[in-house]
């Protein structure tokens, strides 16, 4: 057996910070330039006792603090220190944050932009656009989410520069390694610190035992531990007291018991609330309303006697019944105005209990005196959930108000299955484990991409640099996940190594990783995979996915992809997903064989009726009670879209592996209609003008205009006409239309000959385009030029910036053909754009059957067949030929 890592590894340093009784350290330590950072002229207790583990000195640290005591100002003192130590070289100057949601980054975004001192910050999240990408790329301070950091820093070799000068990594929320999100966090800190020379690392905590194991881990230049500030809970801003309640529930049913709990929150609140404000998180939006309808019947004390009646108005009549009482709720689905009604009144006291979902723990500052966490699951992906330990930490981190008082309260209602569970957490005794081994299989597969893993050697060296590897070693009793691929018989494998060896035998079986010669290297299934960050089932189905799979195969495959596992189909929208089955404008509906339509309770059938009703510009529903729905499916459908664009370019790249050019030309036309939000080769590709919406399709439609081409040959007034515009209005629109580029492809035969049964041709393909800008709608376009047999097969494809076609493009492709009818099929398309793209198409039986017959055995040049008949027609029709 190999050494654990406690046998092998000095032993981390809990720093003795020097314990200050009455005075703080003033900001005047601090060079007169870097003291405009704080608003303050002095720091707590706690940044007093870190600041010169921080400021004084380059070593990793990890701070284990309680919500509320100002951790944050730690994260800007280590950036002080690099801007010192640098001497305010910004331009050779990268640091970057990481925070596990993105309302944590946003938050610091907002604190920190547009620069801080004078370095320039920047914000990379899944909801960063191409543009705001490679301008944050460029930005001395990047604030980012693990996953996208992760993507990022998987092209190492693309962006080797920015990574060397990156010094200093600052990992909030770090104790969020537990969670299964926590292996990319993970592996990505890893990677950092392995890769990069002479980085320093300081990682924020709550309160864990084990908070030794994560310096072990985050060694200072791989060498030593990294150094250990801990605070304990007296070093709170506001004192805190805790309480977690049990209760016991003989029923199942979500909604019964969130009335169980509010039939014990009059107790709570006569208990601990001391007539001050109480903040009451709810599971749902409908929670939330149906808690504060209950207290304004049952809580009447929750008004105070002095209290004056709320004399503003809001558009929300139970709202504003609620609020006569001094109770309210808050949620995302009622007006911004209400919103900020309310948040208002609760600040100035004339509303004295709110109840709200726990998004309201994030980015907008209500503290109350007592916190109410009612009910510790909530909706979360479209399925009930037991919060996140930072959904609950933040949530308690808003009882006590630091400007009124030196106290707060937070109870935390919960199953009494639970409650030991949450008495560990708040009270910090819950031992900190690794997640990476749930999803390892993908990131080794990255690895290999990245070639830091080659072999099982270098697998398992890759993998002692990891938390797991810490926390394994000291408790392999808690992963039983990987003993079930161990075997106990061989003395001379290691459990990590018998592991690795399993994974990397999964990896080769689904043909994403080889090995040749007793070296492990990446297939292009394998870096499709990790360039485009899909899943490890996923990619297996796409790999094993069916040759030559028609429009409606390819939307299929996608539905069933893994990264939609979280979708679940709710009890009561069931009847809204039948409707728009039924529609008759839907392209692929789900019937039974007697044509009527199915039980729609799957998860992929919802994503493919999610996809659907965007493209065909469905209406939505109007039968009694489906507006309630209406928000519901729109994050759905946003949820859905934020997938599909990464997991349609890895299938491009799986079908081009695998030669397979029907697939390809299938899914590219999906991948441009996602990009449209409407199908191609339908009149809702004119949705994609601005302010062309469903109604001006119609209108457009009876004039007989149903693409692109049609629109661009109409004049202003003709626009105008047809849609009923104001004069002027039409030039708006045509300058729009004008912005689109226009797409050429000539191709000439220049080189024939015959062996055997086969005939070989060479053609020179030209493509150029037109354009006036090579952005549209503030997308880059990009080309894509296929080439492709009508058997199926793919002869050729490239991918081109439309930046870079300022002139004519030109190529030769060599390809055969059977002495049989048979055509190849040249396109071009714009990626981004549906309905953009020209087709030209040569077919086999153009060429004259005597030139052949006279050439068959002489092998000349066929120059005479030069100007042989081409067909040119709109990659419409002939895309819709092989659906």
């Amino acid at each position: 057996m190999e050494p654990v890592p406690s046998e092998i590894a000095s032993k981390p340093k809990r720093v003795a910070v020097k314990r200050l009784t009455k005075k703080f350290l003033n900001t005047s330590v601090l060079p007169d330039s870097f003291r405009g950072v704080f608003k303050f002229t002095e720091f707590n207790k706690m940044q007093s006792e870190a600041f010169s583990s921080i400021y004084e000195s380059n070593e990793n640290c990890i701070i284990s603090s309680p919500t509320g005591s100002g951790k944050t100002v730690l994260f800007e003192l280590a950036i002080l220190r690099l801007i010192k130590e640098t001497n305010n070289d910004s331009n050779n100057t990268k640091i970057i944050y990481i925070a596990p949601t993105k309302s944590l980054c946003y938050e610091m975004y907002k604190n920190w932009s547009p620069s801080f001192v004078n370095l320039s910050v920047g914000m990379l999240t899944s909801d960063t656009s191409f543009l705001e990408t490679e301008k944050a790329k460029k930005c001395n301070i990047i604030i980012t989410t693990p996953e996208k950091w992760d993507l990022l820093t998987r092209r190492w070799s693309d962006y080797s520069r920015l990574f060397e000068l990156v010094k200093l990594v600052l990992v909030d929320e770090i104790h969020t390694l537990k969670e299964r999100r926590g292996a990319t966090l993970e592996v990505i800190l890893t990677r950092m610190n392995t890769m990069c020379q002479d980085i320093r690392f300081i990682a924020l905590s709550a309160t864990v035992p084990n908070i030794e194991d994560v310096a072990l881990w985050l060694k200072t230049n791989n060498e030593l531990p990294a150094n250990i500030l801990s605070f304990d809970e007296s070093y709170r801003q506001v004192q805190l007291t805790k309480h977690v309640y049990g209760y016991s529930f003989n029923c199942k049913n979500d909604f019964q018991k969130d009335a169980i709990y509010n039939s014990k929150l009059g107790e709570i609140i006569e208990k601990h609330a001391d007539n001050r404000p109480v903040l009451i998180f709810c599971p749902t939006r409908a929670s939330t309303v149906s808690t504060a309808k209950f207290l304004k019947h049952n809580h009447l004390s929750s008004r105070r006697g002095n209290q004056k009646r709320i004399n503003t108005s809001v558009s929300d009549k139970i709202l504003y019944e609620c609020m006569q009482q001094g109770i309210a709720f808050h949620h995302a689905g009622i007006s911004l105005e209400d919103r900020s009604i309310v948040e208002n009144e609760f600040l100035t006291g004339s509303i004295n209990i709110l109840c709200s979902t726990s998004t309201l723990a994030v980015g907008v500052n209500l503290p109350a005196y007592l916190v109410i966490i009612k009910g510790t699951k909530s909706w979360n992906s479209s399925e009930v959930q037991e919060y996140s330990d930072l959904d609950v930490l933040q949530m308690i981190g808003r009882a006590g108000r630091p400007q009124f008082e030196t106290h707060g309260c937070a109870v935390i209602m919960t199953d009494t299955k639970m409650k030991q569970t949450y008495d560990n957490l708040i009270h910090g005794t819950e031992v900190l484990e690794s997640s990476l081994h749930l999803n390892l299989i993908e990131h080794l597969a990255a690895e290999t991409s990245l070639r830091t893993v080659y072999s099982i050697e270098t697998a398992v060296n890759w993998l002692r640099n990891t938390f797991f590897y810490v926390r394994f070693g000291k408790n392999p009793a808690a992963y039983h996940e990987v003993n079930r691929y161990v075997s106990f018989h061989s003395v001379e494998d290691s459990q990590i190594n018998q592991f690795c060896q399993y994974l990397l035998d999964a990896l080769v079986k689904a043909k994403i990783i080889e090995l040749r010669n007793g070296i492990y290297n990446p297939t292009a299934y394998g870096n499709a995979m990790t360039r485009h960050y899909i899943s490890f089932e996923s990619m297996k189905q796409f790999i094993n996915a069916e040759k030559f799979s028609s429009l409606h195969g390819v939307l299929n495959l996608l539905s069933n992809s893994e990264e939609f596992s979280v979708i679940r189909v709710r009890h009561n929208e069931k009847r809204l997903f039948k409707e728009i089955n039924l529609s008759p404008l839907l392209k692929y509906p789900f019937l039974t064989e007697k044509k009527q339509s199915q039980i729609i309770d799957k998860i992929n059938q919802k994503v493919s009726l999610l996809i659907q009703y965007e493209l065909g510009g469905l209406e939505f529903p109007s039968y009694e009670g489906a507006t309630k729905l209406h928000q519901t499916l729109v994050q759905d459908k946003f949820l859905v879209f934020r997938h599909c664009f990464r997991l349609l370019k890895c299938m491009v790249d799986t079908f081009i592996e695998k030669n397979d050019g029907i697939s390809l030309k299938n899914t590219l036309l999906l991948l441009r209609s996602l990009n449209g939000h409407c199908w191609e080769n339908t009149p809702m590709v004119l949705r994609q003008l601005k302010t062309i919406g469903l109604v001006s399709v119609r209108k457009l439609i009876r004039h007989g205009i149903t693409n692109l081409e049609d629109m661009g040959n109409l004049t202003d007034t003709q626009i105008e006409y047809y849609l009923n515009l104001k004069i002027g209005s039409g030039m708006k629109i045509k300058s729009d239309i004008s912005l689109l580029p226009c797409l050429n492809i000539r191709v000439k035969l220049e080189h024939c000959r015959r062996d055997n049964e086969e005939i070989w041709l060479t053609f020179k393909v030209e493509i150029s385009a037109e354009f006036k800008s090579s952005i549209w709608h503030g997308q880059h376009l990009s080309l894509d030029i296929e080439t492709e047999k009508s058997s199926g097969e793919l002869v050729d494809f490239r991918r081109l910036q439309l930046n870079k076609l300022q002139s004519p493009r030109g190529f030769k492709i060599l390809t055969n053909i059977s002495s049989k009818l048979e055509k190849i099929e040249f396109s071009i398309h714009c990626q981004e754009i549906a309905g953009l793209g020209k087709t030209v198409v040569y077919s086999s039986d153009h060429l004259a059957t005597q030139s052949l017959t006279r050439t068959s055995h002489s092998n000349k040049d066929l120059n005479s067949l030069e100007k042989c008949l081409f067909q040119v027609t709109s990659s419409d029709e002939e895309a819709e030929k092989n659906m």
